[in-house]
């Protein structure tokens, strides 16, 4: 099996990432409005629901930029994933598929440091075949490809 050829594709920000995030903040608020009237609770058990709530979706308006590639191009050179990021040097990636639908696709990446070795936390990035169409393909086809070894598999 061939592994996909080379090709770099260039990360944006997310443009719908704040609608969606809001959208689910208010439907939640919803739920949690809704919920007091179809269960018996006491006033403790509301207010600490809303406390939660508070605490999540501050934490998630706090964390969620933070954990989004931006600003920069990935780049599989046929045998593994760099970032380059608009302003400084490459640096190798982990790339795992979160989701895919056709056009769009979720990647979940975490940095390696100079010796190949896994660090951090996993951000994200989407990617969108509008980027760049005539690319789209080849993209796909490298983060579903296998990274190469440099070990050749015994036949038996």
């Amino acid at each position: 099996m061939h592994n996909a050829p080379p090709v770099a594709f260039p990360v944006g920000r997310f443009v719908w990432g704040r609608a969606l995030g809001l959208l689910m903040a208010l439907l939640s608020a919803i739920g949690l409005l809704a919920w007091p009237m179809q269960a018996q609770t006491s006033t403790a058990e509301v207010l600490a629901a809303w406390a939660f709530w508070c605490l999540c979706v501050g934490g998630a308006a706090v964390w969620a930029p933070r954990q989004t590639l931006t600003g920069g191009r990935l780049f599989w050179s046929g045998q593994a994933w760099f970032w380059q990021p608009v302003d400084g040097e490459h640096q190798g990636l982990d790339v795992l598929v979160g989701w895919d639908a056709g056009d769009v696709l979720l990647l979940f990446v975490r940095f390696q440091d100079a010796q190949g070795a896994s660090h951090g936390s996993w951000a994200c990035a989407w990617l969108s075949a509008a980027a760049i169409p005539s690319k789209w393909h080849g993209f796909r086809c490298a983060v579903y490809s296998r990274p190469r070894t440099d070990t050749l598999p015994l036949h038996l």
